[in-house]
């Protein structure tokens, strides 16, 4: 009754109290994101393994089954997942919502590290926390610049190192993928009629250069109060390097020369780009094609506000030419505002909104 009979004596402060509950609500409403059906997933953790060469079958013996048997036992996990691939193999940890993620990533790191006796032409696992199904939040196709006349997928190196390590950098992204490029390689062709002529196979010729790539450690050389480590640099960084290799080697005993057979004598070495995988059409041109992958940690908004056009336009400028890049409306308002604001391209380059 208290409560009533203030009420009753003081209308004017009831009155405001409910205008204050008003004001707030139209506000709330007005400001806090609103879905019908809430997108709610799981933090998800992927790990993937590129075995270049390898098929389904001999990626799931020898990588899959390795690391599922390491990491079955780890706090939190709800679900596992495998996938063997044509030269990759894909593990999906699904854990509960209240997870310690930070801690879950140390986690999953230190079970792969446990893991033992890889394939040699195997690559070290990656972990992110998008699987490869998940939708890429927005997509960019490159293309060149009029009058420039390189081949586009060579441009893959450059797209790597510049603009894919920039907008990977940008806060809720999990990783970028790149399609349609190529990586620079230094390409040996082998001339068969040489190599049957110094009695010399492929197989021996692939063991020699192997060999020769190398760089081992000889240990540590006390001298005096110092110690001096040693190690023994054998990787190719030239042209020159790999056509020195020594394939074989024969002594006349009359004369005592020594003959030698190198690389050089058998096959043409120089630098080329590998062919492409995939092949991008945009437009009718050839492109490259980049996506970024949100990540599972971060909520993005389905806000849209996007200007007139509706794309990003990159133009980015190096020694071999000028590319540029265009995006279609994103899915994610937020998603594009970070894009422009944090991938900051080198002194010269600029990003276009339209």
């Amino acid at each position: 009754m208290n409560l009533i009979d203030g009420a009753i004596k003081r209308p004017t402060a009831v009155i405001a109290a409910v205008m204050m509950v008003l004001i707030f609500g139209f506000l709330a409403l007005q400001r806090i994101p609103i879905q019908l059906a809430p997108d709610v997933s799981k933090p998800l953790i992927s790990v993937t393994t590129i075995w270049p060469g390898g098929s389904p079958f001999e990626i799931e013996r020898e990588i899959l089954n390795r690391q599922e048997e390491k990491l079955k036992g780890i706090e939190g996990l709800v679900q596992m997942e495998g996938a063997a691939q044509n030269g990759r193999a894909e593990v999906k940890l699904e854990f509960d919502i209240d997870t310690n993620m930070d801690r879950t990533l140390l986690l999953v790191a230190n079970r792969l590290d446990q893991v033992e006796f890889y394939p040699d032409e195997s690559l070290r696992p990656t972990i992110s926390t998008s699987g490869l199904s998940d939708n890429p939040i927005a997509w960019f196709i490159l293309t060149r610049s009029e009058g420039n006349e390189r081949a586009v997928h060579s441009y893959g190196d450059f797209v790597e190192d510049v603009i894919q390590e920039r907008l990977e950098r940008v806060p809720g992204v999990s990783r970028t993928n790149i399609y349609g490029g190529s990586q620079r390689e230094m390409r040996v062709t082998i001339d068969p009629s040489a190599m049957a002529r110094f009695r010399l196979t492929v197989p021996r010729v692939v063991q020699a250069l192997r060999a020769a790539n190398a760089s081992v450690s000889a240990g540590e050389v006390d001298e005096g109060k110092r110690r001096y480590t040693v190690r023994a640099e054998g990787e190719f960084e030239t042209i020159a390097q790999v056509e020195q290799v020594v394939l074989t080697s024969d002594s006349d005993e009359a004369t005592g020369r020594i003959g030698r057979v190198t690389v050089g004598d058998i096959a043409d070495i120089a630098y080329a780009y590998k062919e492409p995988r995939a092949t991008i059409r945009f437009l009718g041109e050839t492109s490259l094609a980049i996506n970024a992958k949100g990540d599972r940690l971060t909520t993005w908004s389905t806000e849209t506000g996007w200007g007139k056009g509706g794309y990003i336009q990159f133009q980015v400028t190096n020694r071999d030419g000028v590319i540029t890049a265009k995006s279609d409306r994103p899915k994610h308002f937020p998603a594009a505002y970070s894009f422009s604001s944090a991938c900051a391209l080198p002194t010269g380059n600029f990003v276009v909104f339209y």
